[in-house]
Formats: structure tokens, sequence, C-alpha cells
């Protein structure tokens, strides 16, 4: 471990510290209800112990882009717009039901110029969510459709997650930025050609060998 990420954990931990012991408000968040919203400003920033949110963004001709979904566990959201004083850049919302907690302003801004090393905490934070969200992005934008659908099925199937989230289909579509119409294509189109099946309400790989070669060989005609 660098200095620097010894630094940083001390910092995670003071801002641990500090949220569990001060008397914050709590807020229990629905599934599906929006913890910020796109364009609008933040007052106050928001802590989560342990919870599974998804982001979103809304482009001016109707469409959506889902940046996936994020298990987080002790991380605060809308630092972004707390340190750039700038209205919401994406929709955060509660995928399960979670309980957040509301940390001032004032007591961000005492805790920055108190603590160095909250600062670097904070910039680590920011770094790696910059760099896991631009890799995501362009994967999905300079792949083909196909392939960044049968990746992350493949990516899925690997974690012994469901391969569709069929209560939110349409939330599927927007990761990929495409309709659910579409990515409802994509998936017969795998099944057509016997990648996937069918089995009750969700979706298996067939066999995943050749599954494997379908992926292989889709990154190989990029």
């Amino acid at each position: 471990m660098t200095i620097i990420q010894q630094f940083a954990q001390r910092g995670h931990q003071i801002l641990r510290d500090a949220v569990n012991a001060a008397p914050l408000k709590s807020k229990l968040m629905g599934a599906g209800e929006v913890i910020l919203r796109q364009g609008e400003e933040i007052k106050a920033l928001y802590w989560i112990a342990l919870g599974e949110y998804t982001m979103h963004y809304n482009a001016g001709n109707g469409k959506t882009f889902s940046l996936g979904q994020r298990f987080v566990s002790d991380t605060i959201i809308g630092e972004i717009e707390y340190l750039t004083h700038t209205p919401s850049q994406f929709s955060v919302v509660a995928h399960e039901s979670m309980t957040v907690k509301v940390i001032p302003r004032a007591m961000m801004d005492e805790l920055l110029t108190r603590h160095a090393e909250v600062g670097v905490w904070l910039s680590q934070l920011l770094s790696n969510s910059y760099q896991r969200g631009m890799a995501k992005t362009m994967e999905r934008f300079l792949q083909p459709l196909m392939l960044n659908i049968v990746s992350d099925l493949y990516e899925r199937h690997q974690q012994n997650k469901p391969l569709v989230d069929f209560s939110q289909v349409y939330r599927e579509a927007e990761r990929f930025g495409c309709s659910e119409r579409t990515y409802r294509r994509a998936l017969h189109q795998l099944v057509d050609e016997k990648y996937l099946e069918k089995v009750a309400s969700d979706y298996v790989i067939c066999d995943i060998d050749k599954f494997r070669q379908l992926l292989t060989r889709s990154i190989r005609e990029i």
C-alpha cells in the first residue's frame, strides 16, 4: 500500500467515524426512489452504509443512458456536485430499499478543512469512479451492441447473477443506450441461434464454451 493509499484510508475512516457519531437525519429510500435528480442542485450529500443504486443520464432527445448498478458500502454520493457547485449530472436511483444519511454541506466543509486525509480519500474516490465510468462508456459506444450484450451476459453468468432483470427490462436496455425493443430483439436472436435458452422466467446459457467462442469471435471482428 502506498503512502497516498494509507492517507486516503485514514481519511475514509475519519469520515465514516464522523458520520456514525453525528446525529444526522436518515432517509429510507424505497426501490425506484430518486436520491439525486439530474439537473437539480444538491443541498446536502448522502452517505450509504450498504446498498445498491443505478445512475442514469437523460438526453434532450428523450433517450436515456444508464451507467449500470453499483453495490456500495460506506460511501458518499453528491460529492462531485458539492465540489464543483453544479447541478446533479445524473439521476441516482435506489435499486433496492436502503437507508441514507444526510450530510450537511457545512459538516463536509469542516471535515475537509480540518482533515486533509478526507480530501485525499475523496480525490481517490473520484479518480476511481472516473476511470471505471469512462472504461465502461467507451466500451458501450465503440463496440457493437450485440458484443456489449453478449459480454454483459457472460459477466453475469460468471457472477452467478440472473442474466436479465425482467422486473426492469427497460433499465437493462438503458445500460446499452438502446430501446427495450432493440434489447429484446438481441436476446431473441441469441435464443434463435442456440446461444441462450428460455427456462421458466429466466434465460440461461446453453453451452458456455460455445458462448465464450461467440464472445471471442465478436471481439476479433471489431
